[in-house]
């Protein structure tokens, strides 16, 4: 059953799953600050629990709130964000320790899809983003090929909401280091953009 971005907020108020649309692929998400809805995106989807899960944010003031980037890793936040760019930071305590590493870092990125920015704004924190299927199986990009398994084990609402995800790759995954960016996962950020805008970068 798929439903508009308004049941969607409502569903994510109440500490439910969304199926959800991106600027990659379809994500299955909840807020991240409620452990349990958390708990239960990494039962259904079989992700293993040291394997921390990625967010999203709306906007700057979120950012604000819940991320804590200062010096290269800001400069590229502005340069990228929002867009397909996920980088690993500190973030807000509040965040479930399953959306956290052991250092209490998250791989957080602003998406510039309107959909998920919308949900991610009137929900009124970050949203867990991981792609809509269980583990190893592929992404989708139209909410009618959403896994019925993974619905059925979850009970999210689908937000059959256009504009559809574009595919193609996933976000990509960095992180800073003494200044440096390393790419820890290739994706819809080429390296050799962000090298184009002067920062030092390893693959």
């Amino acid at each position: 059953m798929t439903f508009i971005w308004e049941t969607g907020v409502r569903e994510l108020l109440r500490g439910g799953l969304v199926v959800y649309p991106t600027e990659t692929f379809y994500a299955l998400g909840c807020l991240a600050t409620l452990h349990a809805a958390v708990e239960r995106i990494v039962a259904v989807k079989g992700r293993p629990g040291d394997k921390p899960l990625p967010l999203i944010i709306a906007d700057w003031s979120m950012a604000g709130r819940y991320v804590r980037l200062e010096g290269t890793a800001l400069d590229l936040a502005r340069r990228f964000w929002p867009g397909p760019l996920s980088i690993v930071a500190d973030v807000d305590p509040a965040v479930s320790p399953l959306a956290r590493d052991g250092e209490g870092r998250s791989a957080v990125r602003m998406s510039p899809h309107p959909i998920a920015a919308r949900l991610c704004l009137e929900a009124g924190g970050p949203l867990v983003s991981s792609s809509a299927n269980i583990s190893g199986r592929p992404p989708v990009c139209r909410p009618a090929d959403v896994d019925p398994e993974l619905l059925r084990a979850s009970g999210a609402v689908v937000v059959d909401s256009a504009p559809w995800p574009a595919g193609g790759l996933p976000s990509t995954l960095v992180a800073v280091e003494d200044r440096i960016v390393r790419v820890l996962r290739v994706g819809a950020v080429p390296a050799r953009d962000i090298a184009a805008c002067g920062f030092e970068v390893r693959e």
